[in-house]
């Protein structure tokens, strides 16, 4: 009777130590769902509508794997740390790929410009558009009084001063590519030159702002160093932003395609001045003939 009455407590301890993590658990999940601000949730629904990396519903999926005991209490944790990590450096990785695009805007409006008017511009551009983006993002999550830190605002203006500059100088002169290009290397013309251009700036300014961003931290005492993670996050961002990069190359040789319409419409033109050309003639010959009957 008193062993039987020991493993009936036993069970009774696990199962309100089982429904006690879950219950951490599921505060944890809305604790993470809270900190995301519209960046975080930008990228949570492009990652719920392609399927592509661990989504918030997959995270509500896994909490119900845990209290069904197809998961380990330790996997539960690690895998919502997993997914609010990638939510943070995600969030800021569109802030710096927003920030550079601006900043190559702003500078590019004018054509292409040296080294320090680029830095000049693509500065403060960065420094205003990053904090006005994460001041932004911190305004629209549920985490009270996030908006207004003032020491992330100025981590913000610092990491998007060094994104602009960077951004503004490799979009204005675009080093790999135009190395490539002065070694002919780059035999390719048209709409691939223009995705190849664009993928390898966007290489370039996302790995510069990557690690800017990164160094930003750790000057602040928010990260300590560490070489790794340093080179995980210039990669990341490198390849988002390559990515990104492309795409952008690819709109903007579409944008220029347009020229083909006022092509097309001069040859239209040229076209209609031919027919009517040969009308008129034909008409003054059937005149001529007419009046010499």
């Amino acid at each position: 009777m008193t062993n039987a009455m020991s493993i009936n407590n036993n069970i009774y301890q696990s199962r309100l130590a089982t429904s006690q993590k879950a219950q951490f658990l599921e505060q944890k999940l809305e604790a993470i769902d809270d900190e995301q601000g519209f960046l975080g949730s930008i990228w949570n629904g492009m990652k719920e509508i392609t399927t592509l990396g661990v989504s918030q519903s997959d995270c509500e999926k896994m909490l119900d794997k845990y209290k069904s005991g197809e998961i380990s209490f330790e996997e539960a944790v690690n895998y919502l740390d997993e997914f609010d990590s990638k939510q943070e450096t995600m969030s800021n990785l569109l802030s710096n790929i927003i920030t550079g695009v601006g900043a190559i805007i702003a500078v590019g409006v004018t054509g292409p410009v040296g080294w320090a008017a680029a830095f000049a511009t693509g500065a403060p551009v960065g420094a205003l558009l990053k904090t006005g983006i994460k001041f932004a993002d911190r305004a629209t999550n549920d985490v009270e009084g996030d908006a207004l830190d003032g020491k992330q605002m100025v981590k913000d203006a610092i990491s998007g001063a060094i994104t602009g500059a960077a951004s503004a100088v490799s979009g204005s002169e675009c080093f790999i590519y135009k190395g490539l290009q002065a070694n002919g290397l780059l035999p390719v013309s048209g709409i691939a030159d223009s995705v190849l251009k664009g993928t390898l700036c966007g290489v370039e300014c996302g790995a510069m702002a990557g690690s800017a961003s990164y160094m930003t931290d750790v000057a602040f005492g928010d990260k300590e160093f560490s070489f790794g993670e340093l080179t995980d996050t210039a990669l990341t961002s490198a390849l988002v932003s390559g990515t990104v990069g492309g795409v952008v190359g690819a709109t903007t040789y579409g944008l220029d395609v347009n020229n083909l319409a006022q092509t097309a419409t001069s040859k239209g033109k040229l076209f209609k001045d031919s027919i009517l050309s040969s009308t008129r003639k034909v008409g003054g010959e059937i005149e001529r003939d007419l009046l010499d009957i």
